[in-house]
């Protein structure tokens, strides 16, 4: 077995078939000596925990069900048959206050998984592996983890539309206020966010791209107060790298080898400022595409999002949208009507714990057709870019919202090119959280109308269901999820995820 680590965290393993039962064995006996000889360090490191969890999955069909593979960090593959091992350490901050009430200054936290499937996939992950610091409300981090953007309930939601956790965690370093920070001496106003440099690595189309990555959330009310605004962006942008073949520019009359990846286009990206402020778009010796010359260097997108939390009797009420930018629509209101639209209720007792419904739109995009004056600027075409062909995509995995799927997902017979994204559509999600003694149930229903995109359009409708189940045993916690797709847009299946999780301390 010859196993070679990529720029993502994942050891694809080499082999003419699929893994021998030998190498099985060498790879569960490495996982069992990693948590044992950590299970001894814990005399020293109270606060560290472990986790193991093995399991397997099958399907009827080779695809593996639609909700039994999204929004999980890249770890469950589009092809079913497999068997997983995982074990997860992490130490997480003591305490953000001391006994008397005053925040401590500085600690400290880490985190690793390590993720094997093998079968009809055979893949060694490296979801997590991060150290992070705290110093009062700061935070520095490096490394890659679990993490979503978005006002949204983490939980229950279909998918944040711009950050989901759909995709294998993105390598990063960030500086950030992780958790809302009053600024006021009353609490009436609180602030978070972040700011990071993150790497794509190798793609198809551009080989070394660069993320820019910050957010900025503020909270009107005070902590004892029983309702809260909330509201705030995030701003993605995909820049830098090398395209993987030099292409001649008919814009500017140049062969472009490489995107600018300097200190001055690293202003001009996390600011946001076009390229041609000054009027000199096609007067530029540094071989910058006439695309980005006369618009902005790299690939920006994100979210504007406003939220109300209001506690009303026993419940917990979230209400929260999302509103998506690519280009100008947005500014412009054009794709006003797109958009994540969200309600969780949720209680601490009784059987009936969350409930939290779902509307997705993407299917306006700022309207059909696409022309330099304000009304006509629709074709946003979300997730995709004309220089980043590969898309708001990493390794494969769509970093956004699953319900904006790469053509390579979907029935073969629907379309004619594999490089494509199902970006237009509309989508209703209900996930329902219950619990009977200390088994804890949920559930999940996705409607979903795809459109395909402006230049492929489609006409399909999905129906997709998920249950799962989870029951403990002393340190054991047996998981058995089920889900089944039935539609036009994916493959009719059925499958089951089997699994057995073990806190190790």
């Amino acid at each position: 077995m010859n196993a070679q680590m990529n720029s993502a965290g994942i050891c694809k393993l080499k082999t003419s078939q699929e893994i021998d039962l030998k190498s099985k064995i060498y790879i569960t006996a490495y996982l069992l000596f990693l948590a044992c000889g950590t299970t001894y360090s814990q005399k020293f490191l109270q606060k560290t925990n472990i986790q193991g969890s093995i399991g397997g999955l099958v399907s009827s069909d080779i695809t593996t069900p639609f909700l039994l593979r999204s929004n999980q960090y890249g770890l469950i593959p589009l092809k079913s048959g497999i068997g997983f091992l995982n074990l997860n350490i992490q130490q997480e901050y003591d305490s953000l206050y001391t006994i008397n009430k005053k925040l401590k200054r500085f600690d400290y936290g880490y985190g690793i998984e390590t993720h094997l499937n093998y079968g009809r996939v055979n893949q060694v992950l490296l979801p997590v592996a991060h150290l992070k610091m705290r110093y009062g409300a700061f935070q520095l981090y490096g490394g890659r983890r679990r993490e979503i953007q978005g006002l949204v309930d983490t939980l229950g939601t279909m998918g944040s539309y711009i950050w989901s956790g759909n995709a294998l965690p993105m390598p990063k370093i960030e500086i950030s206020i992780p958790n809302y920070t009053p600024i006021t001496k009353n609490g009436l106003l609180a602030i978070k966010g972040n700011f990071a440099h993150g790497w794509f690595g190798k793609g198809d189309s551009v080989q070394n791209v660069w993320l820019h990555q910050k957010s900025f959330y503020a909270r009107i009310g005070k902590p004892s107060w029983k309702v809260h605004l909330i509201g705030g962006f995030n701003h993605q942008v995909q820049w830098g790298g090398l395209p993987t073949m030099p292409f001649y520019d008919d814009i500017t009359k140049q062969t472009i080898s490489k995107f600018g990846r300097d200190f001055q286009t690293f202003l001009k990206v996390s600011s946001g400022v076009s390229l041609n402020k000054n009027g000199n778009a096609f007067n530029n010796p540094n071989g910058i595409p006439g695309n980005e010359a006369t618009n902005r260097a790299g690939n920006h997108l994100g979210t504007i999002d406003m939220g109300l939390q209001l506690a009303v009797a026993k419940l917990n009420i979230f209400i929260y949208r999302q509103s998506f930018y690519e280009d100008g629509s947005l500014f412009y209101l054009n794709n006003i009507a797109d958009g994540l639209y969200g309600i969780s209720i949720s209680k601490q007792n009784g059987f009936l714990s969350k409930i939290c419904l779902e509307y997705l739109n993407t299917k306006n995009q700022g309207g059909e057709l696409f022309e330099w004056i304000p009304e006509l600027r629709g074709r946003d075409n979300y997730f995709y870019n004309s220089l980043y062909k590969d898309g708001w995509i990493y390794k494969g995995q769509v970093i956004g919202t699953p319900l904006i799927i790469p053509f390579n997902q979907i029935k073969t017979d629907l379309h004619s090119r594999k490089t494509l994204l199902n970006n237009r559509g509309t989508s209703l999600n209900a996930t329902i959280y219950s619990n009977l003694q200390n088994v804890k149930f949920i559930t999940q229903i996705l409607f979903s109308k795809n459109l395909g995109n402006y230049s492929e359009k489609l006409n399909s409708h999905q129906f997709c269901m998920l249950q799962k189940i989870s029951i403990p045993y002393k340190n054991l916690r047996m998981n058995l999820a089920l889900s089944f797709d039935s539609g036009q847009l994916l493959n009719k299946t059925i499958g089951a995820n089997i699994g057995i999780g073990y806190n190790i301390l």
